[in-house]
């Protein structure tokens, strides 16, 4: 039997996009956090642009926000980079970005990503009166890399999508976005 061109092209494109799939699933790990509870500091008493609440406040010039429940300083700008780049190359760029005059950021870690969620919010699931800018919550574009590498495969990390909430782990060879933070004010 022939293929046809057309008929080739067809056979071809299904194969790759099941390949897509396959190869972003990992081993299809994923969760919902529960939603905050009546522990977690209030984000939407502070400005109409979401600094100074109960729970965060921008520092660095406005470049930074300090999580004053956790004390980790976020990047404030949640798409710095303004592009999806794989695991290994994420966490090579948070080493190296400068951010509020400071260079020791780093990929956070899956619980510390985890901390700053709402998943009672969508797109983005965050606090509602929330500081940040120019977060993820595109479908295809909507993941955030951590640095937790997924317990007995090294090829594999978690992330975290942010128009849900969702917490997934991925093949590191995947692109995710990356949301820098650090240790302090």
């Amino acid at each position: 039997m022939r293929l046809s061109l057309r008929n080739s092209l067809a056979l071809i494109i299904v194969i790759a996009i099941s390949l897509i799939v396959a190869i972003g699933a990992a081993s299809g790990e994923e969760f919902i956090p529960p939603a905050p509870d009546s522990k977690t500091l209030s984000a939407n008493d502070g400005g109409p642009d979401g600094c100074d609440s109960s729970r965060f406040k921008c520092v660095m010039e406005g470049k930074a926000v300090l999580d004053k429940q956790t004390g980790l300083t976020w990047a404030r700008n949640a798409n710095i980079l303004g592009m999806a780049v794989p695991h290994e190359e994420a966490a090579k760029l948070c080493e190296i970005i400068e951010i509020g005059g400071k260079n020791d950021w780093r990929l956070p870690t899956r619980d510390e990503l985890i901390v700053l969620l709402d998943t009672s919010k969508s797109s983005p699931a965050l606090p509602e009166g929330h500081p940040f800018t120019n977060v993820l919550v595109n479908v295809g574009n909507c993941d955030y890399w951590t640095c937790s590498e997924c317990e007995g495969d090294s090829k594999s990390a978690w992330m975290v999508r942010m128009t849900s909430g969702t917490v997934m782990d991925s093949y590191k060879i995947m692109n995710a976005g990356i949301w820098p933070v650090r240790e302090g004010n």
